[in-house]
């Protein structure tokens, strides 16, 4: 019986198959803005735009950026993990989301010194609508990031589920805060941060089991 030599039984393993597409962080990424720019069409086009835009507060407008750097940094974290490598650094998202945390910690304090704008920020009937809002508004960048992720094959699907969310909520609360008019920074931590949070543990929970190998 004549033996394969080692060529022969990479040639047979190999034989059958066909070179793939590479992947590479600028698809990627298109993927994620475009998921970005459909929830944000679909959502100011049936809500519109607020009537300030161009002369928003500065809180309102730190608040947007601070969330936005957030999602855009998970994003990033999201679509690296879908790349092929060993030992890569995932944890860029984790300063911008300890910047974003800034926000409640502002608001708590200025709860503090003025409880009744408090408790009237909270019971606000705009605020649990703008919650589910953010989170609708998300869906687009949670799906392209998945559908990434999915022909990545992470090998940490549970923080990649957490990544996943927090970008999709973060996405999601910036949309919001383009239509939302009101700049007090209770309601823009609590409602809009309940967007962020609520899609992370989403995440979490829903992705992981469909990303594993």
């Amino acid at each position: 019986m004549k033996h394969a030599s080692i060529e022969d039984l990479i040639d047979g393993l190999a034989g059958e198959l066909e070179p793939v597409r590479p992947r590479r962080v600028l698809r990627g990424s298109i993927w994620a803005a475009s998921g970005w720019a459909v929830g944000a069409t679909a959502l100011l086009w049936l809500l519109g735009m607020r009537s300030d835009i161009a002369s928003m507060p500065p809180l309102s407008l730190l608040s947007f950026w601070l969330i936005a750097s957030a999602g855009i940094a998970a994003t990033w974290s999201a679509v690296r993990m879908g790349l092929p490598g060993v030992g890569r650094d995932y944890s860029g998202w984790r300063w911008a989301g300890l910047a974003a945390l800034s926000l409640p910690l502002a608001a708590v304090l200025a709860g503090l010194g003025d409880s009744h704008a408090a408790t009237e920020a909270i019971h606000r009937g705009e605020g649990l609508r703008c919650t589910i809002q953010g989170l609708v508004a998300g869906i687009g960048v949670g799906a392209a990031l998945f559908a990434w992720l999915k022909g990545g094959a992470p090998t940490s699907p549970t923080r990649a589920g957490w990544v996943v969310g927090i970008a999709a909520g973060s996405a999601g609360a910036t949309i919001v805060a383009l239509h939302c008019p009101i700049d007090n920074l209770m309601h823009i931590s609590l409602w809009h941060g309940l967007a962020v949070a609520g899609a992370a543990v989403a995440g979490r929970i829903i992705l992981p089991p469909l990303l594993r190998w």
